[in-house]
């Protein structure tokens, strides 16, 4: 076996309702957080952190947490009826990635789906 030929792919997320467990119709695809879309990101995070010389906030923490998250987002299909506050099937767009995120419960369950590496290696 050629361990440079194991490769993650990406992964379906099915958001589901935080008090039924239900799918609601939003399913998110994500790359792993080890992908070159999130490596990109996270290289810019860095830079900035240097620059700043330890003077980060906790804002801005949390935005690069969510930047992480968003970069991580490579797809997504809504079901006709969802709708992300007025838009009804938005575009994948950073803004709209955002807004997603800054639900609470939908960025832990993302969050969880990031953090299960093994499940990018699914065969």
């Amino acid at each position: 076996m050629d361990i440079l030929a194991i490769k993650p792919s990406t992964i379906s997320v099915d958001i589901k309702h935080p008090a039924t467990g239900n799918p609601i119709g939003l399913v998110i695809e994500c790359v792993s957080m080890e992908s070159d879309e999130v490596k990109v990101v996270e290289r810019r995070i860095k830079a900035q952190a240097l620059k700043a010389r330890g003077q980060m906030t906790p804002e801005t923490i949390d935005s690069n947490a969510m930047a992480l998250r968003a970069a991580a987002i490579v797809g997504w299909a809504w079901d006709d009826a969802l709708t992300l506050g007025s838009l009804s099937n938005p575009a994948l767009t950073d803004a709209n990635k955002a807004a997603l995120l800054a639900v609470p419960w939908i960025a832990k369950q993302v969050d969880q789906a990031l953090g299960d590496e093994a499940a990018f290696f699914q065969q």
